[in-house]
């Protein structure tokens, strides 16, 4: 019976390895290869932009002897967790907010918050830049109202960095948030208000717990973008920032170090696949503990 049953079986698995093949396939061929690639050239030297012949282990050995790669990392990592923990704190009310509309408000809401997405990452940086600037807006408006002496550096360092990148990351916490609360009963609510619990306590015991993986879908969202950021970290903090992302664009591009710019490109992949992996494991636990 199970040799009957296996060879039933056999001709739906050939039909979907047939069907399978061409997408592995294209993965194998665009992302395998290249990427096979760039790990074997992250072990060489280069000279004038041209990678030279021989293996060495000099590009990683540098990246993780120094200190200021060291600081490179920790001032990177502590960026994207203090842009993804402001995106949770500013993202949680709004996304309650939009849960708590009515059926005819909330499609206009939904949109408002994703129209920035509609919009080029340069664009809206660009328009941060105007804002931040020395002879910005915010600048001229604190001047003329007689609360600054001197334009105030808003920009071309970490607060312009942070300050644009909760902007620009903002609409993805709050849409991940706003997917869980929607999937919370409202009958768990109404129970605990006759039951005489707070809002307070509502909000520790009910609200955030079943929110919780929406918050931690988003947070883990937020943290990786914010991770392999390049556009906003060069525009508003400059190559003055100790960013991995510049880090990475000065080496490739102005000092034509390609090697040592892959391995840090390396070090950059590893990092968002380990916050991919411990999103898994803590959703898991999530999932079980519900």
């Amino acid at each position: 019976m199970s040799s009957q049953k296996t060879s039933r079986r056999l001709p739906g698995m050939a039909k979907m390895a047939l069907f399978l093949f061409p997408s592995f396939a294209l993965l194998f061929l665009f992302l395998a290869v290249p990427l096979a690639e760039l790990v074997e050239a992250s072990f060489h030297t280069s000279e004038m932009g041209v990678i030279l012949d021989g293996w060495t282990l000099s590009n990683y050995q540098s990246i993780f002897s120094r200190a200021i790669y060291w600081e490179i990392y920790a001032k990177t990592l502590g960026a994207a967790a203090l842009i993804t923990f402001l995106c949770a704190v500013l993202g949680y009310p709004v996304a309650a907010h939009l849960n708590r509309a009515s059926q005819k408000v909330r499609p206009l809401l939904f949109y408002l918050i994703a129209a920035p997405l509609l919009v080029n990452t340069v664009v809206r940086t660009y328009g941060w830049l105007l804002l931040l600037d020395r002879n910005g807006v915010v600048n001229t408006v604190l001047l003329q109202l007689g609360l600054l002496d001197s334009p105030a550096r808003l920009s071309g360092n970490y607060i312009g960095l942070i300050i644009g990148s909760t902007q620009v990351f903002l609409p993805f916490m709050i849409l991940s948030i706003a997917t869980s609360l929607q999937s919370i009963d409202g009958r768990l609510l109404e129970s605990a208000e006759i039951l005489g619990a707070s809002p307070v306590k509502r909000f520790f015991s009910i609200d955030l717990p079943l929110a919780a993986p929406g918050v931690l879908s988003g947070s883990v969202l937020v943290f990786s973008l914010m991770l392999g950021a390049f556009v906003t970290p060069l525009m508003l903090g400059s190559t003055a920032i100790r960013y991995l992302s510049v880090s990475i664009y000065t080496d490739a591009l102005v000092v034509f170090n390609l090697p040592r710019a892959i391995a840090l490109s390396m070090v950059l992949l590893v990092l968002a696949a380990s916050v991919y992996a411990l999103q898994a494991r803590l959703t898991r636990n999530l999932m079980r503990n519900r």
